[in-house]
C-alpha cells in the first residue's frame, strides 16, 4: 500500500455519501393528532387503520351507505394502538372539518372530487393524500415491515408498488422476530447509556454490540443487568486505540459483500479506498466515515509507508477500514501489510471477499457466454469444477 496522500483542496471530487433521493423518507409521529379520512372504501379504511396504528384520532367522513364491511369491522374492532381512535361522521367530508388536522386522506370517485379535496386541504395547511390519485398526493404511503418500534418503510415513488412489496418481503426475513423486543429493551436503558458513557467512541461501541447481540440472539430474563455491566465496562477510562480491518469488495458488485464486511463498513471511522471500488460499495458505509482516496497497492514497495499511516490513524483511537478489491485473504500485499501492521502492535482483521472467476468451459462453443462463477476464494477450484460437470 502507498503512504497515504494529504487530503484534497477539491472537495467536490468526493463521493456523494447520499445519491439523489426521488422523495424524503420521515417517520412522523401521530400520538394524539387528529386526522381525517374521507370515503368508506377498502381503501380508505387500511389508511384510516395505519393512522390509527400510530395512535392517532382518525375522523371518518362517509355515509352509512357508504362504509364498506371491512371499514364497519375496523371500527367496530377499534384501533391497534391504545391512543388510536375511530370517530365516524355520517356525512360527506367539507371544508370546515380540517381545522387542527395533521392528515387528510380521501378516496375519490371521480378527478373533480379529488382535486376540490386537494384545494381544500392545501387551503387549509393540511397534507393531502388522495388514494390512487398520484397528482394530487403530497406524500405517499410505502410498504411497511413492522417490528414496532421498529419500522421500515419502502416506496418506488409509485413506479412499481409490486416492488416495494417484493421487497418488504425480502426485509421481513432478514428481520428477526426478536428485535421487536430488542428494540424495547433500546428504549428503556437509552437514557442510562446517555447518563453513563460518553458521546462518540464509548457510545458506538456499547450500540454496535448490543446489535451483534440482538441479531444473534433471544433476550432473556437478566440481559438488561447483563448490559448495564458490560456499560460500566465501557466507561473505566482506557488507553484508546483503534483497529484496522481489511476488507474483501468482492468484483465490485455491492450485492456480492458479505454480511461481515457491511457491519465493518458502518461502523468505521476512516474508509481507505482506491479507484477499484464502486460508489455502490461505499454507499453502505456509515455516513460520518472520513473516505480517503488511496493509491492501489504495488508488489513493488509502500506497504511500510502505508501501514505507517494507518498506524497513526489507530493510535488516534479510530477504526481504520482499508477496502480492497476481490479478495484480501489471497493477496500477497494483504499479507504483507498486515505482517508491518502486527510489527507496530496493531492488531488486523481480515474479511474475506467474494471471488470473481471467469472462464470458458470445454464444452463451450466460441460464440457461448463466459460462465461467471461468485464465491469465496478457497471455494472457486469446487465451484469450477462442479459447473463443469454439468
Amino acid at each position: 500500500m502507498h503512504a497515504l496522500p494529504p487530503l484534497p483542496n477539491d472537495r467536490g471530487s468526493k463521493p456523494q455519501r447520499v445519491a439523489a433521493l426521488a422523495t424524503l423518507p420521515l417517520f412522523w409521529s401521530l400520538k394524539g393528532k387528529r386526522a381525517v379520512v374521507a370515503g368508506g372504501s377498502d381503501g380508505a379504511a387500511w389508511k384510516a387503520e395505519l393512522l390509527a396504528a400510530c395512535g392517532a384520532e382518525v375522523h371518518v367522513y362517509a355515509s352509512h351507505a357508504e362504509l364498506g364491511d371491512g371499514f364497519l369491522d375496523l371500527i367496530a374492532r377499534g384501533a391497534a394502538d391504545e391512543n388510536g381512535s375511530f370517530v365516524h361522521h355520517a356525512q360527506s367530508w367539507h371544508d370546515g372539518m380540517f381545522g387542527n388536522a395533521a392528515l387528510a386522506i380521501a378516496d375519490c370517485d371521480d378527478g373533480w372530487e379529488a382535486e376540490a379535496f386537494f384545494k381544500a386541504a392545501c387551503a387549509a395547511g393540511v397534507p393531502v393524500n388522495v388514494i390512487d390519485k398520484p397528482e394530487f398526493c403530497q406524500f405517499q404511503f410505502g410498504s411497511i415491515v413492522n417490528r414496532s418500534p421498529v419500522v421500515v418503510a419502502i416506496s418506488t415513488d409509485g413506479a412499481a408498488p409490486i416492488l416495494a412489496q417484493a421487497i418488504r418481503r425480502r426485509i421481513e426475513t432478514l428481520l428477526p422476530p426478536t428485535i421487536k423486543r430488542w428494540a424495547g429493551i433500546a428504549q428503556t436503558i437509552r437514557e442510562r447509556v446517555n447518563g453513563r458513557l460518553q458521546p462518540g467512541a464509548q457510545r458506538r461501541a456499547f450500540w454496535e454490540r448490543f446489535v451483534d447481540r440482538a441479531f444473534r440472539e433471544t433476550p432473556e430474563e437478566g440481559v438488561e443487568a447483563r448490559l448495564m455491566v458490560e456499560m460500566d465496562r465501557l466507561a473505566t477510562p482506557r488507553p484508546t486505540v483503534g483497529r484496522v480491518t481489511i476488507v474483501g469488495a468482492g468484483p465490485g458488485d455491492a450485492e456480492l459483500l458479505t454480511l461481515k464486511a457491511v457491519r465493518a463498513l458502518q461502523a468505521a471511522d476512516v474508509i481507505l479506498y482506491d479507484e477499484r471500488i464502486s460508489n455502490d460499495v461505499l454507499e453502505l458505509a456509515r455516513r460520518e466515515a472520513k473516505r480517503i482516496l488511496v493509491s492501489q497497492p504495488s508488489r513493488d514497495g509502500g506497504v511500510q509507508d502505508g501501514s505507517a499511516s494507518i498506524g497513526a490513524l489507530v493510535r488516534a483511537g479510530k477504526r481504520v477500514v482499508r477496502l480492497e478489491a476481490g479478495d484480501p485473504a489471497t493477496n500477497a500485499n494483504t499479507e504483507q501489510e498486515a505482517a508491518w501492521l502486527g510489527k507496530l502492535g496493531i492488531p488486523v482483521e481480515i474479511v474475506p471477499g467474494v471471488a470473481d472467476r471467469r472462464h470458458r468451459g470445454a464444452w463451450e462453443e466460441d460464440d457461448s457466454q463466459a460462465v461467471i462463477v461468485a464465491g469465496m476464494a478457497e471455494q472457486a477450484n469446487e465451484q469450477r469444477r462442479r459447473v463443469a460437470g454439468h
